[in-house]
């Protein structure tokens, strides 16, 4: 191995034994480390989060291996607790006004730079991948996932970079509530250009809904509750679209249930057991009580890593990927899983075409 690959391997396992105790499952809080301090004054570089975003790719979670993502996934975690909130807010200004600058952005940044290559990968491998029987799932970021049938394609909460490219492969979009790290404008316009179904709160052009509602998209059916943001605050109350979708029998009669920010499982009404269930990691709710009321097959727990929310208080909103594992500490660990971004999870007994390589 040549120097620089030996170097790569010594910053890699440096991070992956930085990372490996921090945040244990059910909240536990752990005393800072020698090594700790080193991970937090420590950049990884491009090339080693390359190296962590295709084992990622190769290694989704499989009931068995969190261990081992935890460990990769704190080299994503340092990379992003070095970027502040508007580095990011303004990498998505520069999103459709001005390639350039946030390509400069991606280089200067290792966070921009992972999260950048990720969104374009599950972009191509969005267009790319053909199933024929089951239902794959991309996360793309913060609560926003793509859905591909034999049958269908289609969106819920999509935010990423080039999300317009979407449209032509997505039947329809979904869309919880108004807030923007949960849509995306070119893409929602570029629906609406194409004749293709959009459900929002608010967006002209697009169906609106305010009250429980249900649709049929060809094989997908769309059952709308309305929930809560805030239930606690006469403000927060039924301002959130939460979304059961029924994929079809060719997608092996799989059933997602997508709350947003909703915080109050009592109005998450499924009317079909849940295979997936797609929760935010902290938004006023114990998560372990939602899937308690939902006994979804496997939880996603979302909302993790939104960049343009601060890190350190007063306001930590930017949920670290070992507090969603906390949130969750108490579930079998096939019952719930964290996705980082960009990643693909396929519905066991899923059987895809095969496809170039990325």
């Amino acid at each position: 191995m040549n120097s620089s690959g030996t170097r790569h391997v010594v910053m890699i396992t440096l991070l992956l034994s930085a990372g490996a105790g921090a945040g244990v499952p059910g909240g536990v809080q752990v005393q800072t480390s020698a090594d700790e301090h080193v991970q937090a004054a420590f950049e990884p570089d491009r090339e080693t989060l390359e190296e962590v975003r295709l084992w990622l790719w190769d290694n989704p979670p499989d009931g068995g291996n969190r261990a081992e993502r935890r460990k990769r996934m704190a080299v994503i975690q340092n990379a992003c607790d070095q970027l502040e909130p508007q580095d990011y807010r303004d990498y998505v200004g520069w999103w459709n006004e001005n390639d350039s600058a946030a390509d400069a952005a991606e280089a200067r940044h290792p966070a921009l730079y992972y999260l950048g290559k990720a969104t374009g990968h599950a972009l191509t491998d969005i267009h790319q991948t053909t199933v024929t029987h089951g239902l794959a799932v991309w996360h793309v970021y913060n609560v926003g996932y793509v859905f591909k049938t034999p049958d269908a394609c289609f969106g819920i909460d999509i935010k990423m970079r080039d999300s317009e490219k979407l449209a032509d492969v997505l039947d329809f979009l979904l869309v919880t509530h108004e807030h923007d790290d949960h849509w995306s404008a070119p893409l929602i316009k570029a629906m609406i250009a194409a004749g293709k179904p959009v459900i929002t709160r608010w967006y002209p052009g697009t169906t609106i809904i305010n009250e429980p509602a249900g649709f049929r998209f060809g094989s997908c059916r769309v059952k709308v509750d309305i929930g809560d943001h805030h239930y606690e605050q006469p403000g927060g109350q039924n301002n959130m679209l939460m979304f059961q979708v029924d994929c079809g029998e060719r997608a092996g009669d799989c059933t997602i249930y997508h709350s947003g920010d909703g915080n109050n499982f009592r109005k998450m009404t499924p009317d079909r057991e849940i295979d997936i269930f797609i929760v935010h990691v902290q938004v006023g709710m114990s998560v372990e009580d939602a899937i308690a009321h939902l006994k979804p097959r496997l939880t996603f727990v979302s909302h993790v890593m939104e960049l343009g929310h601060n890190p350190r208080p007063p306001n930590a909103w930017r949920w670290s990927f070992d507090y969603a594992f906390g949130q969750v500490g108490h579930i079998p660990e096939d019952g719930a899983a964290v996705l980082t971004w960009g990643e693909r999870w396929l519905l066991p007994g899923t059987v895809l075409k095969e496809s170039p390589d990325l």
